[in-house]
């Protein structure tokens, strides 16, 4: 199996020089050697948990020891398999997170490290190479070929194969006729409409009100995007319960920073380290592991109908 292997030394309270690295989206080799120090000393991992979370332009992502992270025997190291689904192309961000104590209530987090991915020149548009003649060189030719033919086929009409001016007929029943239509389809009849129009009217309620709704859409596996706000006072004790429509205990939710995000505001989001605290009928509960938000923050809910 061949890798790209990149080495780090990170240290928890202050910045390490390193060299830049960049990978490339896809790529399902690539492996990060991390050494992780408290202020110059290793940092012993054997009782933690450790995570590391990205953010990039595919929005925020995490893995931990379920996803590709696992730790040697060197104290206060570990190899990360950076799965391409973790980030997205070009800046990357990451912080490397430590829970420690019982019920890893003590959480530390590194000192961020930055690395760029660039897009694949592979793609489901590409051409392959061969030695025929250049794609549009060929298609000019066929072209041609199909002109040629179609202008000679022209030329040998006459009146040997019907009446040009004959239109067909659907209720022409005389199959001695030009205008009788050979293998027509049986349509079914309903009472009252058919196709489209009665399937569109089964969706509505009684006397026009129309019956779709977020569940129902839901339910048709599509997803709904809503645009939100997490106000500052509204945290109660690191946790914040926002009101969503259509969501259930068993709705699968996505968080995302809002487009209108500044710099200010995105810093916030990522020290928060937010969590899924649960959701209930019509609302799910947000867990700030880090620092309490202390301005509003615009963001994105995705409630999913794709996953149940």
């Amino acid at each position: 199996m061949q890798t790209k292997d990149y080495s780090i030394t990170l240290d928890m309270m202050r910045t390490l020089p390193f060299r830049p690295f960049e990978v490339v989206e896809g790529d399902t080799g690539n492996i990060l050697h991390v050494a992780l120090l408290n202020n110059g000393d290793p940092l012993i991992l054997d009782a933690c948990k450790i995570n590391i979370a990205f953010a990039s332009s595919s929005g925020f992502a995490m893995q931990d020891e379920t996803s590709g992270i696992v730790k040697t025997d060197d104290p206060g190291t570990f190899d990360v398999t950076l799965l391409p689904t973790a980030y997205g192309a070009g800046n990357v961000s990451a912080d490397v997170q430590i829970y420690s104590g019982d019920n890893n209530e003590t959480l530390v987090t590194s000192t961020r490290f930055d690395f760029r991915c660039r897009k694949s020149l592979i793609s489901g548009d590409i051409i392959r190479a061969n030695a025929a003649y250049p794609p549009l060189i060929e298609a000019a030719r066929i072209a041609n070929e199909a002109a040629a033919s179609a202008l000679a086929a022209a030329e040998r009409i006459d009146t040997d194969i019907g009446e040009l001016n004959v239109q067909a007929d659907w209720a022409e029943t005389d199959d001695t006729l030009d205008a009788y239509i050979r293998n027509k389809p049986i349509i079914p009849l309903v009472e009252g409409n058919i196709g489209a129009p009665l399937s569109h009217a089964s969706q509505h309620a009684v006397e026009g009100e129309d019956a779709l709704s977020p569940d129902s859409i839901l339910a048709a596996a599509k997803s709904t995007l809503y645009e939100e706000t997490l106000l500052a006072a509204n945290w109660v004790d690191n946790v914040y319960t926002l009101a969503v429509t259509g969501v259930k205990s068993s709705t699968a939710v996505e968080l995302l920073p809002g487009l209108t995000i500044t710099e200010d505001e995105l810093d916030a989001l990522q020290a928060a380290n937010i969590q899924d605290g649960g959701q209930a009928e019509g609302s799910i509960t947000l867990n700030a592991f880090g620092d309490v938000p202390e301005i509003d923050l615009p963001v994105r809910v995705v409630v999913r109908g794709d996953l149940y």
